[in-house]
């Protein structure tokens, strides 16, 4: 939020998106909600530099509001800067850096915003961030993994406001005592055009378990090195998504940030795979495997039912090579069994 007055020489931004990186173990308690975010003011200055050294674009929407409300919005922020109200525990879709500019501007009008919600199309917090996460294929595998049934559901125009383009755009489509509710936008600062470079990463999810199930049909074919190729390809498997299982698990059950919460993930990201990885040859697992299959499927179903699977094509290619290791598993025989070779 950009507060300007030349008269007074006043030209400030607010941003409640802050938080300190030395805090004391700062990546447990980001991971499991207990981090504080704070507010924080800085010259727009300095604020517009940061900008343009990074070469982004910087859009601003002028707000038409009364001097007197003007007045509110400065002295609520400069009020909670200077005390102990200006941290809070950053909830990702229900209090964060966005949703706390619209309950500041919205609760200090001398009349409501009339907010138009024909524009838009009905969506999930999942389906809102999938474009945003697009750019960072394994920032969006890990996202996705990590956000439960939470995420999946369905939200209302209210909610949708937690991301910044959804703000700015409802502020966009949004009207006050018959006039717009934004008196002008423009961007302040429009990126220089630099040549074309790909930024994306060379490795992606998609890549790597394309590579991983060439890898698993080449080894079918050549059966004289399955034993010990085979072997290492279910421990990397089974190690990997059972350790990825404890973490998801940890998160639904520890965690404050509520959209971790019960994660369906976890029916087939188990973390007991983590020891089915090593001991999967004694015959007592045949039952834990054929569970697993079960759980898997049914997992793809609830992915179908809630389009999940459709968001995140490289996940689906993750349960079939799951489910193909657990095939692959059943139908072999037990390393326990005996072959009795006639005289």
């Amino acid at each position: 939020m950009r507060v300007s007055d030349p008269i007074y020489g006043l030209d400030r931004v607010y941003n409640y998106g802050t938080f300190d990186f030395q805090t004391r173990h700062f990546y447990w308690r980001f991971m499991r909600g207990d981090l504080l975010y704070f507010l924080s003011s800085s010259s727009f200055g300095d604020f517009y530099n940061a900008y343009q050294q990074d070469n982004r674009a910087l859009l601003e929407q002028v707000l038409a509001l009364k001097p007197d409300e003007i007045q509110q919005v400065y002295e609520g922020l400069e009020t909670t800067l200077h005390s102990q109200a200006k941290y809070y525990r950053y909830q990702f879709f229900a209090d964060n850096c966005t949703t706390r500019l619209f309950d500041l501007v919205s609760t200090r009008l001398e009349a409501p915003i009339q907010l138009d919600s024909t524009y838009i199309n009905p969506a999930s917090y999942r389906q809102l961030l999938a474009p945003y996460l697009t750019p960072s294929p394994w920032v969006k595998l890990g996202m996705n993994l990590g956000l439960g049934l939470p995420a999946d559901q369905q939200t209302t125009f209210r909610q949708r406001l937690f991301l910044p383009v959804e703000l700015q755009m409802a502020f966009a489509h949004a009207s006050r005592e018959g006039l717009p509710f934004v008196g002008q936008q423009h961007y302040v600062f429009i990126p220089i055009t630099l040549s074309f470079v790909d930024k994306s990463p060379s490795i992606t999810p998609t890549s790597v378990f394309l590579s991983l199930g060439v890898l698993m049909l080449v080894i079918g074919l050549l059966e004289q090195h399955q034993s010990l190729i085979g072997r290492g390809l279910r421990v990397l498997v089974f190690a990997s998504t059972g350790l990825t299982g404890c973490l998801l698990l940890g998160l639904s059950l520890f965690s404050l940030h509520s959209p971790t919460h019960s994660n369906y993930q976890l029916l087939w990201l188990l973390p007991t795979h983590v020891g089915f990885a090593f001991a999967y040859g004694k015959r007592k697992w045949r039952g834990y495997t054929i569970f697993s299959l079960i759980l898997l499927i049914l997992s793809s179903l609830i992915g179908g039912i809630l389009y999940y699977i459709q968001l995140l094509p490289e996940v689906y290619m993750l349960l079939v090579l799951v489910a193909a290791q657990l095939i692959i598993l059943l139908r072999q025989p037990s390393s326990s069994s005996t072959l009795v070779k006639p005289e």
